[in-house]
């Protein structure tokens, strides 16, 4: 079977999980081809996992992979929804959460999906194929502020002419069906630029859409708001980042958690972000932009 994602900072999650006395449950959110939790259960013992996974497609890539441990349950579902799935397992104690809000590279090289831009693929970019808004639909049918918005929220875009001129640029072009379609028409438009500072515009653009079809920073709030109600005194809540906007949310809600006035308390337990060691962002260059957030439920 081939893996196409390594998963990042998995020595430092392991390093600071919580351990129950007894067996400790973990809920990985983000099981993807079940790279975190592999590691955690051939490196630890008495762990239950449950995990969780939008996709369909790479949920069940994982479930081969991980076919030989007997301690993990496998939930299709979207990880706003943890309070749910233990319900439906009839799971009360919860001592670790994981999320790792990255896009896989198994997404990247499922032509599929159509998340890549040399995918010839109609624009999809969808998670989960049963949701109703596809990057189709976005590029085709959004007018021009609202695509500016998407840009500016999600990919940090200038509110100027020249993000303006990007976007009528697309909607004179329209209907626009494949990613290499897009690819090709913005690659026109920024013809003046290097072929390398084109390239990343159009990673920026195709990120905006990405988080716009799967709704990914609502859902980071929402899931890590069911996280850190669900779980247990002295369990911790883990979230790693690639990307600006989903870093700041995870900051800012954690500093919300640490100051609440609630009956539940809670602590950041790294003061200072974690990031990946130099050689493990030599071997994986995909790891240079991760950062690694630990909040812990201490009464």
């Amino acid at each position: 079977m081939e893996i196409y994602h390594t998963p990042v900072l998995t020595k430092e999650i392991i390093e600071n999980l919580y351990i129950s006395p007894n067996s400790t449950n973990i809920i990985d959110c983000t099981l993807g081809e079940g790279g975190i939790s592999k590691s955690i259960l051939d490196n630890l013992n008495n762990i239950n996992i449950i995990g969780i996974d939008t996709d369909k497609s790479i949920l069940d890539i994982a479930k081969k992979r991980l076919a030989k441990y007997k301690t993990i349950i496998y939930i299709h579902d979207n990880y706003t929804n943890i309070s749910k799935c233990k319900k439906s397992l009839n799971i009360e104690s919860t001592h670790n959460i994981i999320f790792d809000f990255g896009l896989s590279n198994y997404h990247l090289r499922n032509t599929n999906k159509a998340f890549s831009f040399d995918s010839h693929n109609i624009l999809d970019m969808r998670f989960n194929e049963n949701d109703n808004l596809n990057a189709h639909k976005i590029i085709n049918e959004y007018n021009k502020q609202e695509l500016k918005e998407i840009l500016m929220i999600y990919a940090d875009f200038p509110n100027n002419s020249n993000t303006d001129k990007l976007l009528q640029h697309i909607i004179q072009n329209r209907p626009i069906d494949t990613c290499e379609n897009l690819k090709k028409i913005c690659l026109n438009f920024h013809r003046n630029l290097s072929y390398k500072r084109a390239l990343q515009n159009i990673t920026r653009i195709f990120q905006a859409i990405r988080i716009e079809v799967n709704n990914e920073f609502e859902n980071i709030k929402n899931g890590l708001d069911e996280a850190l109600s669900e779980i247990d005194v002295k369990g911790k809540v883990f979230a790693i980042t690639y990307h600006s906007g989903e870093d700041k949310i995870v900051k800012k809600i954690f500093r919300d958690y640490k100051f609440s006035t609630n009956i539940k308390k809670y602590n950041i337990v790294n003061k200072k972000v974690i990031k990946p060691k130099y050689e493990e962002q030599k071997s994986n260059p995909n790891s240079r932009s991760a950062k690694l957030r630990i909040i812990e439920r201490i009464l």
